[in-house]
């Protein structure tokens, strides 16, 4: 039988919690299966695209399973009914997620429960992931107001310097994350292709978009899909420095 949800589309599979779960039909009686199928690209295969595993997370991980590339689809057991953000990854050898789904956004699903599993439909599709760009900046015992600093405008290029791939700025003030510090720098077009990725100009402006000191240029081998490219600075009221090389 299928039937239609408001916020996605899916089969409605019904079962008992024996059979879904191994256990008692009286052991979590309200809880849902869902079943997650997905696509690698225009149905490519995972050894030409480098994915040995799969992982899918719902609301932000808070819940996650993973399994082979080649089972193509994702099983969550157990699940407490009511709606979900599912967002799917795929892993290469070492982990890293070199595709995922976020082109699409995180992708609503319902959960129906009571013995019921739900097969996401369509298949999700899995797309190259692209770079992601990290930059820390040190004020020395200054502080952003001190130096006049405001944002961080940011030019990011092939690595030929053929084709302007993104253009952002970075407040002074966004917090760091952890011990290191790095910010990472929004990048909701995807703009930053890992296979093309290559150049990155920084110049710090102050609160009326006018550029303090010179722009710091900084030049690197393409990271690759899912590949991290980390940035330091070194700022004062005069302007920024770098080493013109990722850290």
């Amino acid at each position: 039988m299928m039937r239609f949800f408001p916020r996605n589309r899916c089969f409605l599979v019904p079962a008992t919690i024996a059979l879904l779960a191994g256990c008692s039909s009286d052991d979590k009686p309200d809880n849902g299966v869902l079943v997650v199928p997905f696509e690698l690209g225009n149905r490519r295969d995972c050894d030409s695209l480098g994915v040995v595993a799969v992982r899918a997370e719902l609301d932000d991980g808070q819940v996650a399973e993973e399994t082979d590339c080649d089972a193509g689809q994702i099983r969550f057991n157990l699940l407490k009914p009511g709606s979900y953000d599912i967002a799917v990854y795929g892993l290469d050898e070492n982990g890293k997620a070199v595709m995922d789904s976020l082109a699409q956004g995180q992708l609503p699903i319902d959960v129906v429960g009571g013995g019921t599993t739900v097969v996401f439909d369509p298949a999700i599709t899995l797309t190259a992931a692209p770079a992601k760009l990290l930059l820390r900046w040190e004020l020395g015992f200054g502080s952003c107001e001190s130096t006049s600093i405001k944002s961080f405008g940011l030019v990011a290029w092939r690595g030929d310097g053929s084709d302007l791939l993104m253009e952002t700025e970075v407040d002074c003030d966004l917090p760091g994350e952890g011990a290191a510090q790095y910010r990472a720098v929004p990048d909701e077009e995807r703009a930053l292709s890992g296979d093309d990725f290559g150049e990155v100009e920084v110049q710090p402006k102050d609160k009326n978009g006018i550029a303090i000191g010179k722009p710091t240029s900084f030049a690197f081998e393409s990271p690759g899909a899912g590949g991290k490219v980390k940035l330091s600075l070194k700022c004062d009221e005069g302007g920024c420095e770098g080493s013109g090389e990722p850290d």
